[in-house]
Formats: structure tokens, sequence, C-alpha cells
């Protein structure tokens, strides 16, 4: 397994879906999510808390309260071009010792939204990597267009440091 991290969430270009790149050295991993997850990652990455629990929230409150703790989060399978993800939890007893370990199906979006609230890793085989991964250079072009936009949108004038300025 490998472990990534979530750069961010962006929106594919002509499907109009959210999308959460996940990397990995050189490679980065792309997931079409639903737009009520990709909101739930942001308010994770940026450290936001509602003022009510979301979904993901209560499932940590739940994890807690059923003392129970999430090791992390595993992408491991593409099938017909679904990710299939599950968490890897362990309950503990009232001493505190493991009482069992639990493997539970979650899709990828759920299981990185709550990951990313309880701080564990997000790990994607390295099959899947293989499968679905892109260069992460091509990540670079999307921040250089971005970058050329703001220059072409920029009203200042340089007449260089000999030049008159027009009066």
């Amino acid at each position: 397994m490998l472990d990534v991290t979530v750069l961010g969430i962006t929106q594919l270009q002509g499907s109009g879906f959210p999308a959460v790149l996940l990397r990995h050295e050189d490679r980065v991993l792309i997931i079409t999510i639903g737009l009520p997850e990709a909101s739930a990652i942001q308010f994770a990455l940026l450290g936001e808390k509602p003022p009510r629990p979301m979904t993901h929230d209560l499932i940590c409150n739940l994890l807690t309260g059923l003392r129970g703790k999430m090791n992390s989060v595993a992408i491991y399978k593409l099938e017909d071009q679904t990710f299939f993800a599950y968490l890897n939890l362990e309950q503990l007893d009232e001493q505190g010792l493991l009482d069992q370990a639990l493997r539970i199906d979650a899709r990828p979006s759920d299981a990185i939204a709550i990951a990313l609230r309880v701080g564990c890793p997000i790990q994607v085989s390295e099959a899947v990597m293989d499968e679905a991964g892109h260069d992460a250079a091509l990540l670079r072009p999307l921040s250089e267009e971005k970058e050329e936009e703001e220059e072409d949108t920029d009203t200042d004038i340089d007449y260089g440091q000999d030049e008159e300025l027009p009066e």
C-alpha cells in the first residue's frame, strides 16, 4: 500500500463533477466524487467545523463513543471505473486493550472525509495507482494556465527603465 496525501478538490473539466486528488510521489490519483462528499472533504482540509455535526463528524463521534480508533483508509480496488475502499478500525475494551479489529467497506470519498477528521493515513494499493494514477506533472500545466490568466488580466503596462511614459 502507498501512503497518499490529499492535494485538494477540483472540478473535472467537461463533466462538472468534483474530484479528489491523491498524490504519492510523482503520481496522482483522481477520483470523481459527489458534491456533498467534496464539501465534507473541503471542510476537513480547511479545518472548519460546522455548527452542527455533518454525517462524517457523526461517524467520528460514534467511533469515539464506542472506543473505536480508525487506523487507516485503504483504497484497494478499481473495478468497472468504480473505486473501492475500506476503513481499518480497532475497538478497544474498557481497559484500553484491543477488543477487535474491523475492516469496513466504504466509498473512498466517505473514507477520505473521515480520515481527514481523525488524522489517520490514507493508502492506495500499488495496483490501483498503476492502473489509474497519472503523472503529477499533468497538474503543473493547470497551475501555469492559471498564472498566465492572472498575468493577462494585469492592467499595468511596463514601459521599461529608459522609456518615457506617455502623457
